[in-house]
């Protein structure tokens, strides 16, 4: 009975292993957009839109590959463990627990994909955002280097004062920009949308379908 037992750990052991080994390299690992112009809307509930259409398509995606430091891929890593942030801290994100969630664990290459929504608010227009995976920030090559690398994302959102809740706040951020486009003085990009250089009444229509959402 007790070798019984002895076997079925060592399976179990064996099964977990096979599941996740290895630790990432932030310099090794790898992160890149399927596209080009990718543009996504969130919200701290979690339910605006998905970053596979961020660049008018169906399957866009973000790319990630977690390597060792050997360069070997990091199979098994689970689908939460990924952060994103604003890689200008004058862009920072407020992000609820896992704002981000992976496709898939990583396969034999340790590549997975990140294609759904972003749970959080904020705005990103210039800097772009970083990928963490399991904490580790992914770096520019050559390793050594201390650069992240900064995907060019542009976020908006209807929590405008990026604290995690649309509220009334929002809405006077909002006004400012109010019936103006592109390049008029006043217009803010962070409340466009749908992309359109108006900020208008179909925005207006966004931040409604999202008023008092929060973080879970």
């Amino acid at each position: 009975m007790f070798k019984g037992k002895v076997l079925l750990f060592s399976l179990l052991l064996v099964f977990a292993t096979s599941l996740y080994a290895g630790e990432v390299d932030d310099c090794l690992s790898d992160v890149s957009l399927s596209c080009v112009g990718m543009r996504v809307s969130i919200c701290p509930a979690g339910d605006f839109e998905f970053i596979r259409t961020g660049c008018g398509g169906t399957d866009d995606h973000i790319i990630v590959y977690a390597r060792d430091s050997a360069g070997n891929g990091v199979s098994g890593i689970p689908r939460t463990d990924y952060w994103i942030q604003a890689c200008d801290p004058a862009e920072e994100l407020c992000l609820c627990t896992a704002p981000i969630v992976a496709d898939s664990i990583t396969n034999d290459l340790g590549r997975t994909t990140i294609s759904g929504r972003i749970a959080g608010g904020g705005c990103i227009l210039n800097g772009g955002a970083y990928i963490a995976i399991q904490g580790q920030i992914v770096l520019e090559e050559p390793c050594g280097s201390t650069d992240w690398i900064c995907l060019d994302i542009i976020i908006v959102s209807p929590d405008l004062t990026a604290d995690c809740v649309v509220n009334l706040s929002d809405l006077g951020v909002f006004g400012l920009s109010y019936n103006k486009s592109y390049p008029e003085t006043g217009y803010n990009d962070c409340c466009d949308y749908n992309d359109d250089t108006h900020c208008n009444l179909s925005d207006f229509a966004f931040m409604g379908e999202h008023y008092l959402h929060e973080c879970f």
